[in-house]
């Protein structure tokens, strides 16, 4: 079986109408599918929410703390805590959770640079593909 390394989802979504904080970041969590029917509690949301303000102070949040925020269990802030992370948009460094960079911007900025890199890698092996099944394909 093959390990995920990253994995990423985008959905285009209507964007906010106006600049709320609370809205603009669970926009944001939508349009990456952290909020499915399974986390009806905004679990993900709320994460990223608390993890974001902690940037402002450069601070990182453990995930003990991170359930005292948004009130779920540790598992639960640990499993979200894995899908952001794999996601990358959120890093552990000692037993701290923060933004991967600087800012929410910054972060969705090196995000799109690493998306950009493995479809250019998918491109690749699918040309492959072609090739060894003898179909056509035009380089553009």
């Amino acid at each position: 079986m093959t390990k995920v390394l990253q994995q990423y989802t985008i959905r285009k979504l209507k964007e906010p109408t106006e600049k709320q904080l609370d809205s603009d970041v669970e926009w944001v969590c939508n349009s990456l599918g952290f909020i499915t029917p399974r986390d009806q509690d905004k679990t993900a949301y709320r994460i990223l929410k608390a993890v974001i303000k902690a940037s402002k102070n450069g601070s990182s949040l453990t995930s003990e703390e991170l359930a005292r925020v948004v009130k779920p269990t540790v598992g639960s802030v640990i499993y979200h805590l894995k899908r952001l992370m794999k996601a990358g948009l959120i890093v552990k460094i000692d037993s701290g959770y923060e933004l991967r960079m600087h800012s929410l911007l910054a972060t969705i900025n090196e995000v799109e640079r690493e998306v950009l890199n493995a479809l250019e890698f998918i491109k690749k092996i699918a040309g492959d593909v072609d090739d060894q099944v003898g179909l056509n394909h035009r380089e553009g």
